[in-house]
């Protein structure tokens, strides 16, 4: 079954991989010849799945980065023919990946999300861990809030764990009988969809949410919740029971976005978006709002393309970021997340639908 990981720039996690890099810069004759297969891997599965292929001369292509990579000895020697690949396909969301790190990839300054500020103001405390879901009850509206911050690129076990840490959170919040709810994804730099998804099906045990798209007319993946679980396609990787089944939501829930909003927080407000008893209020978001395919080339390298657009369950087409149903322009004050012009509309909606 094809598995579908949508992740953001995951420029968090450069860093990290340029110290592994430099970790890796001798390489003997044997992983260079390696490289040489993973090189024709890398450039077959981008001719056959990239939603760009056909943008490009894949002809004079090939013969470019395989010229680029004859000149390293190095890392390099995938990596960067692989940076010319994206830019070739005007990619900036695609990326290739060394021990679950991002290595390489393309990034548009001039038009692509205007996301290092937030970086730097989450802090690289926050940026490290797998992910993080901050929560209390907005006293004098009695208004649940969740804060999902990114989960990063997670596996198994990490998966499991960020769903049921959503669930409990949201079962905590039940258990107060809030007039409404608020999911702040302002600060969501993205990372894996499925703890967000399965993680928010407590409190949106059945819907159709939509999915993506390959033509921009018909559904390439179709996603929804049933009882209690996101499925792709009819199938949940991630199944398990509902934790607080008792305590049914019937209350507003305002979806909160900013510029920042990248990748898999797209995906999340995508597919709430048009949903009965949901607005999603802020700015349009930073226009990662595309899926990943995820292809493993050897135990180390993997190559993660651009392959469809996020698609909504009325079939609008989010290729460049996700249009709030509310727009509000506003500088986000990162230290102060619970003020400003965006939450007051959010708390003006679920109390008054309006």
């Amino acid at each position: 079954m094809k598995i579908i990981i949508t992740i953001l720039t995951l420029i968090i996690f450069f860093t990290g991989c340029k110290n592994n890099a430099q970790e890796n810069k001798s390489l003997n004759t044997e992983k260079v010849e390696q490289a040489d297969v993973l090189l024709d891997t890398l450039i077959s599965l981008a001719k056959a799945n990239s939603y760009y292929s056909s943008k490009v001369d894949w002809t004079e292509l090939e013969k470019e980065m395989i010229t680029i990579s004859k000149k390293q000895d190095t890392i390099d020697k995938l990596g960067k023919p692989a940076e010319l690949m994206f830019k070739r396909l005007g990619d900036y969301h695609g990326m290739l990946m060394y021990d679950y790190r991002v290595a390489f990839n393309h990034r548009l300054e001039s038009n692509g999300p205007p996301n290092d500020s937030i970086y730097k103001s989450i802090g690289a405390t926050k940026i490290n861990l797998p992910y993080s879901v901050n929560s209390k009850i907005i006293q004098d509206n009695n208004i649940a809030y969740i804060e999902i911050l990114a989960t990063g690129v997670m596996q198994g076990k990490q998966i499991g764990d960020a769903i049921n840490e959503i669930r409990n959170v949201i079962c905590e919040l039940k258990s107060e009988k809030p007039q409404g709810w608020i999911i702040d994804l302002r600060c969501n730099i993205g990372g894996n969809m499925n703890p967000m998804l399965a993680g928010l099906a407590e409190l949106i045990p059945n819907a159709n949410l939509g999915g993506d798209t390959k033509d921009g007319t018909n559904f390439y993946s179709r996603w929804s919740f049933k009882d209690g679980n996101f499925y792709e396609n009819g199938n949940s990787n991630y199944k398990t029971d509902l934790q607080c089944a008792d305590f049914k939501n019937s209350s507003r829930i305002a979806v909160l976005t900013s510029k920042y909003t990248a990748s898999a927080g797209e995906v999340v407000a995508s597919s709430l978006k048009g949903q009965d008893n949901i607005k999603i209020i802020g700015q349009k978001t930073s226009g990662l709002s595309s899926t990943n395919g995820w292809f493993v080339l050897s135990d180390k390298w993997v190559f993660a393309p651009m392959t469809a657009y996020y698609m909504s369950r009325d079939k609008t087409v989010h290729n460049n970021g996700i249009i709030p149903d509310i727009s509000i322009q506003e500088n986000l004050d990162l230290n102060n997340l619970l003020s400003g012009k965006i939450i007051d509309r959010a708390i003006q909606w679920i109390q008054l639908g309006e």
